[in-house]
């Protein structure tokens, strides 16, 4: 009697102990086995439920790039997009705050943003290049109108140098390398005294460029500051020359390596851009229709062009005179003369009397008097004589010496340092070019453009 007790205890103690543990394992008092896996499964399913919204939202977001086509207005590009016309008009309404849709240029690049709700997608946003280092944004807002903003890229300086060949021209070879027509401008000024840019400069020809340069994070040039260096080798020869402001100047010149000054007594070509259309010597009048002595040399380019004083001097007159048109003839030293027909109008203040410096714009090309087309008619005279403007080989104005001459060899020399510079560091990227298999996609593999 007493061992069955005892064995009822022993059996009532071990179905306690028993529920206990089936109590304990569900309320997590041993360890929580079983709460562990069960958050693990919740974890698990809260995972999936966070990608799947994720993805339902990443998936109902498009962006697309489109790039304006000719002819096609901004309007034009967002219908062409799939962007409702109201969408459409709320866009543009925004824009014109900040930018005028009507400088987009055909080609340029344009980025959209697109929700897809229901059947068809909705307009989000937009942004596009306005210009190098500005961009230009508009965003839906809760409203369901947008927002529109100009935003300015963070920019880098370096010293940048350009040293490559002139392959279609000049002007576009070093634009297409990160210089702007300030750069290029220059280089023609430092040129213009015994360079023709129409018929000495060819494909093939060397020109080098140092100047600071501002870039945007996609490389575009944003501005630039001093030039520093110029070079230019071609069937003239080579020939390269310095930024350097001498002391008592207001603004920098050119000088070659041993300080003499690129500008010469009087230009042989007082006007940038234009074409030598007709050379000095015996022609046959294009008008008249025989041949008689053309005493100039005609430069045509459109109407307005500037045209610029050939050196420093004195205004003997500036208004109509026969067939040369609207004329005006400049005095210089050592008895020069040179004369510009057929301009189209006068530049402000040009009057007999008026004293002129070199490259001062005088008047604009035009077609006035006996005339076939817009040009530029340029005589030189030395006392009464006609000369040929381009073999004309006038001294130079300006040499340093003294002190300004030692302060000119510093500044070379830290110029030459940065070209030196820049060369080391373009000379692997060159060497693994050159390995490169030839032929026109390679044509710019010889062009450097250094980085500080």
């Amino acid at each position: 009697m007493k061992a069955r007790k005892g064995l009822s205890a022993v059996a009532i103690m071990a179905g306690a102990a028993a529920a206990g543990f089936v109590l304990a394992w569900n309320t997590g008092l041993f360890g929580g086995a079983e709460s562990a896996v069960l958050a693990a499964e919740r974890e698990e399913a809260a995972r999936r439920a966070e990608h799947l919204a994720f993805t339902e939202v990443y998936l109902a977001h498009e962006a697309r790039e489109l790039r304006v086509g000719s002819g096609e207005t901004l309007a034009g590009l967002l219908v062409r997009a799939g962007a409702s016309q109201s969408e459409t008009h709320a866009a543009l309404v925004s824009l014109n705050q900040v930018y005028d849709p009507r400088r987009l240029r055909p080609g340029q690049s344009i980025n959209l943003f697109f929700q897809r709700e229901g059947e068809g997608p909705r307009l989000t946003g937009l942004a596009f290049r306005s210009e190098p280092g500005v961009s230009v944004t508009a965003n839906r807002t809760t409203s369901g109108g947008f927002a529109a903003r100009e935003v300015e890229m963070p920019l880098t300086f370096e010293i940048a140098r350009i040293a490559a060949p002139v392959e279609t021209s000049l002007y576009a070879s070093a634009l297409g390398l990160g210089a702007t027509d300030r750069e290029i401008a220059a280089l023609a000024d430092a040129f213009s005294y015994d360079v023709d840019f129409q018929r000495d400069v060819r494909s093939g020809d060397q020109f080098e460029l140092v100047f600071e340069r501002f870039y945007d994070d996609e490389n575009n040039t944003v501005r630039t500051g001093e030039l520093l260096f110029v070079s230019l080798e071609s069937r003239r020869g080579s020939r390269a020359f310095y930024s350097f402001l001498a002391p008592g100047e207001s603004r920098p010149d050119w000088y070659d390596a041993e300080g003499k000054s690129a500008r010469r007594f009087l230009m042989k070509t007082p006007i940038n851009g234009a074409r030598l259309s007709s050379g000095f010597g015996m022609r046959r009048h294009p008008i008249l229709g025989y041949s008689r002595m053309h005493r100039g040399t005609d430069f045509a380019a459109p109407t307005g062009t500037p045209i610029l004083a050939a050196g420093e001097g004195v205004v003997v007159r500036a208004g109509p005179f026969g067939t040369y048109g609207n004329y005006i003839r400049l005095r210089h030293g050592d008895g020069y003369e040179t004369a510009y027909a057929h301009l189209s109008r006068f530049a402000r203040g040009i009057r007999a009397g008026t004293r002129v410096r070199q490259g001062q714009i005088i008047g604009y090309v035009g077609t006035t008097g006996r005339s076939t087309g817009p040009h530029l008619h340029y005589e030189v005279m030395r006392r009464g004589q006609s000369i040929n403007p381009m073999s004309l080989r006038a001294s130079t104005s300006r040499n340093l010496e003294g002190r300004a001459l030692e302060l000119f060899l510093i500044e070379r020399a830290r110029i030459d340092t940065l070209r030196n510079a820049r060369d080391r560091e373009t000379a692997p990227a060159a060497q693994e070019a050159a390995l490169q298999p030839t032929s026109a996609s390679f044509d710019s593999a010889q062009v450097q453009l250094e980085r500080n």
